[in-house]
């Protein structure tokens, strides 16, 4: 019986230093650290230009993927207990490139995702991620150029 009170003390406790996994969005979902996210990287070039690709978290390293184009690259995940997980991305093209994040505790972002599915498209004007209770792609990131061209 004790070990069950304790238990209770710790979550108690927990949800108190995290008011961000009480969040209820407006579409009623609740408890962010609960739902399976999915973030998509889509190629969204044109000319025929392929997409080079590297995403990671401070525990999972994607890897480095080639887009062809209109093709794209996903992975699910739930975030850690603390709302800490973060993922970032480094995307490049034939003259430019741009690192950011795709994942972070925001209940912005929970919004622009609908709560489940982070759709980034690059483009050549930008970095734009999906915007679905708007119904539409919104500008987040500018390209760098690489040096040399």
């Amino acid at each position: 019986m004790s070990a069950i009170r304790n238990s209770l003390v710790l979550l108690v406790l927990a949800s108190a230093m995290s008011p961000s996994w009480l969040i209820i969005s407006a579409n009623g979902n609740v408890l962010p650290l609960f739902i399976k996210w999915h973030v998509y990287i889509v190629n969204g070039l044109s000319n025929n230009m392929t997409l080079f690709i590297h995403c990671q978290s401070s525990d999972n390293d994607m890897g480095n993927h080639n887009l062809s184009p209109a093709a794209n690259f996903s992975w699910s995940f739930r975030t850690n207990f603390f709302h800490s997980t973060l993922f970032s991305c480094y995307i490049r093209k034939d003259d430019a490139q741009a690192t950011f994040k795709v994942f972070w505790q925001d209940p912005v972002l929970f919004e622009r995702c609908k709560w489940k599915n982070c759709i980034w498209i690059a483009k050549e004007g930008g970095i734009y991620i999906r915007d679905f209770q708007n119904e539409q792609d919104e500008f987040r990131y500018q390209w760098e150029a690489l040096a040399g061209c």
